[in-house]
């Protein structure tokens, strides 16, 4: 029998670009907002500006890492996504393919 491969499946291909070091880390300031920018997978012009942003902070080393289905989000959205964690809903009332798997399972379920 051969060896199955993993892939990984990217739901959207919308997402974020953030900056990572060769260490691994990701940069963030000292309030931990992390140096990002939103875009669309491969959309070279985004990762060419996070290239700057991160030239004009003196980061010479590291790399553009994307993360699919990210989003940017303000500190006020950030403490509603915790509270809606804590209620047991999806954090993110924008999480589309969240949003789609739950209202699956609540079909397969006879919720609705």
């Amino acid at each position: 029998m051969s060896k199955m491969k993993v892939q990984q499946v990217e739901e959207v291909s919308y997402g974020l670009y953030l900056w990572q070091m060769p260490n691994g880390s990701v940069v963030t300031d000292e309030d931990g907002n992390y140096l990002n920018v939103a875009a669309m997978k491969g959309d070279v012009r985004k990762i060419n500006a996070l290239r700057q942003a991160a030239k004009s902070y003196g980061l010479e080393e590291g790399q553009p890492v994307w993360f699919s289905g990210h989003r940017q989000i303000t500190d006020d959205e950030y403490n509603d996504q915790k509270e809606r964690l804590e209620w047991g809903l999806i954090p993110d009332e924008l999480d589309v393919p969240a949003i789609k798997e739950d209202l699956k399972e609540k079909r397969k379920m006879g919720i609705i």
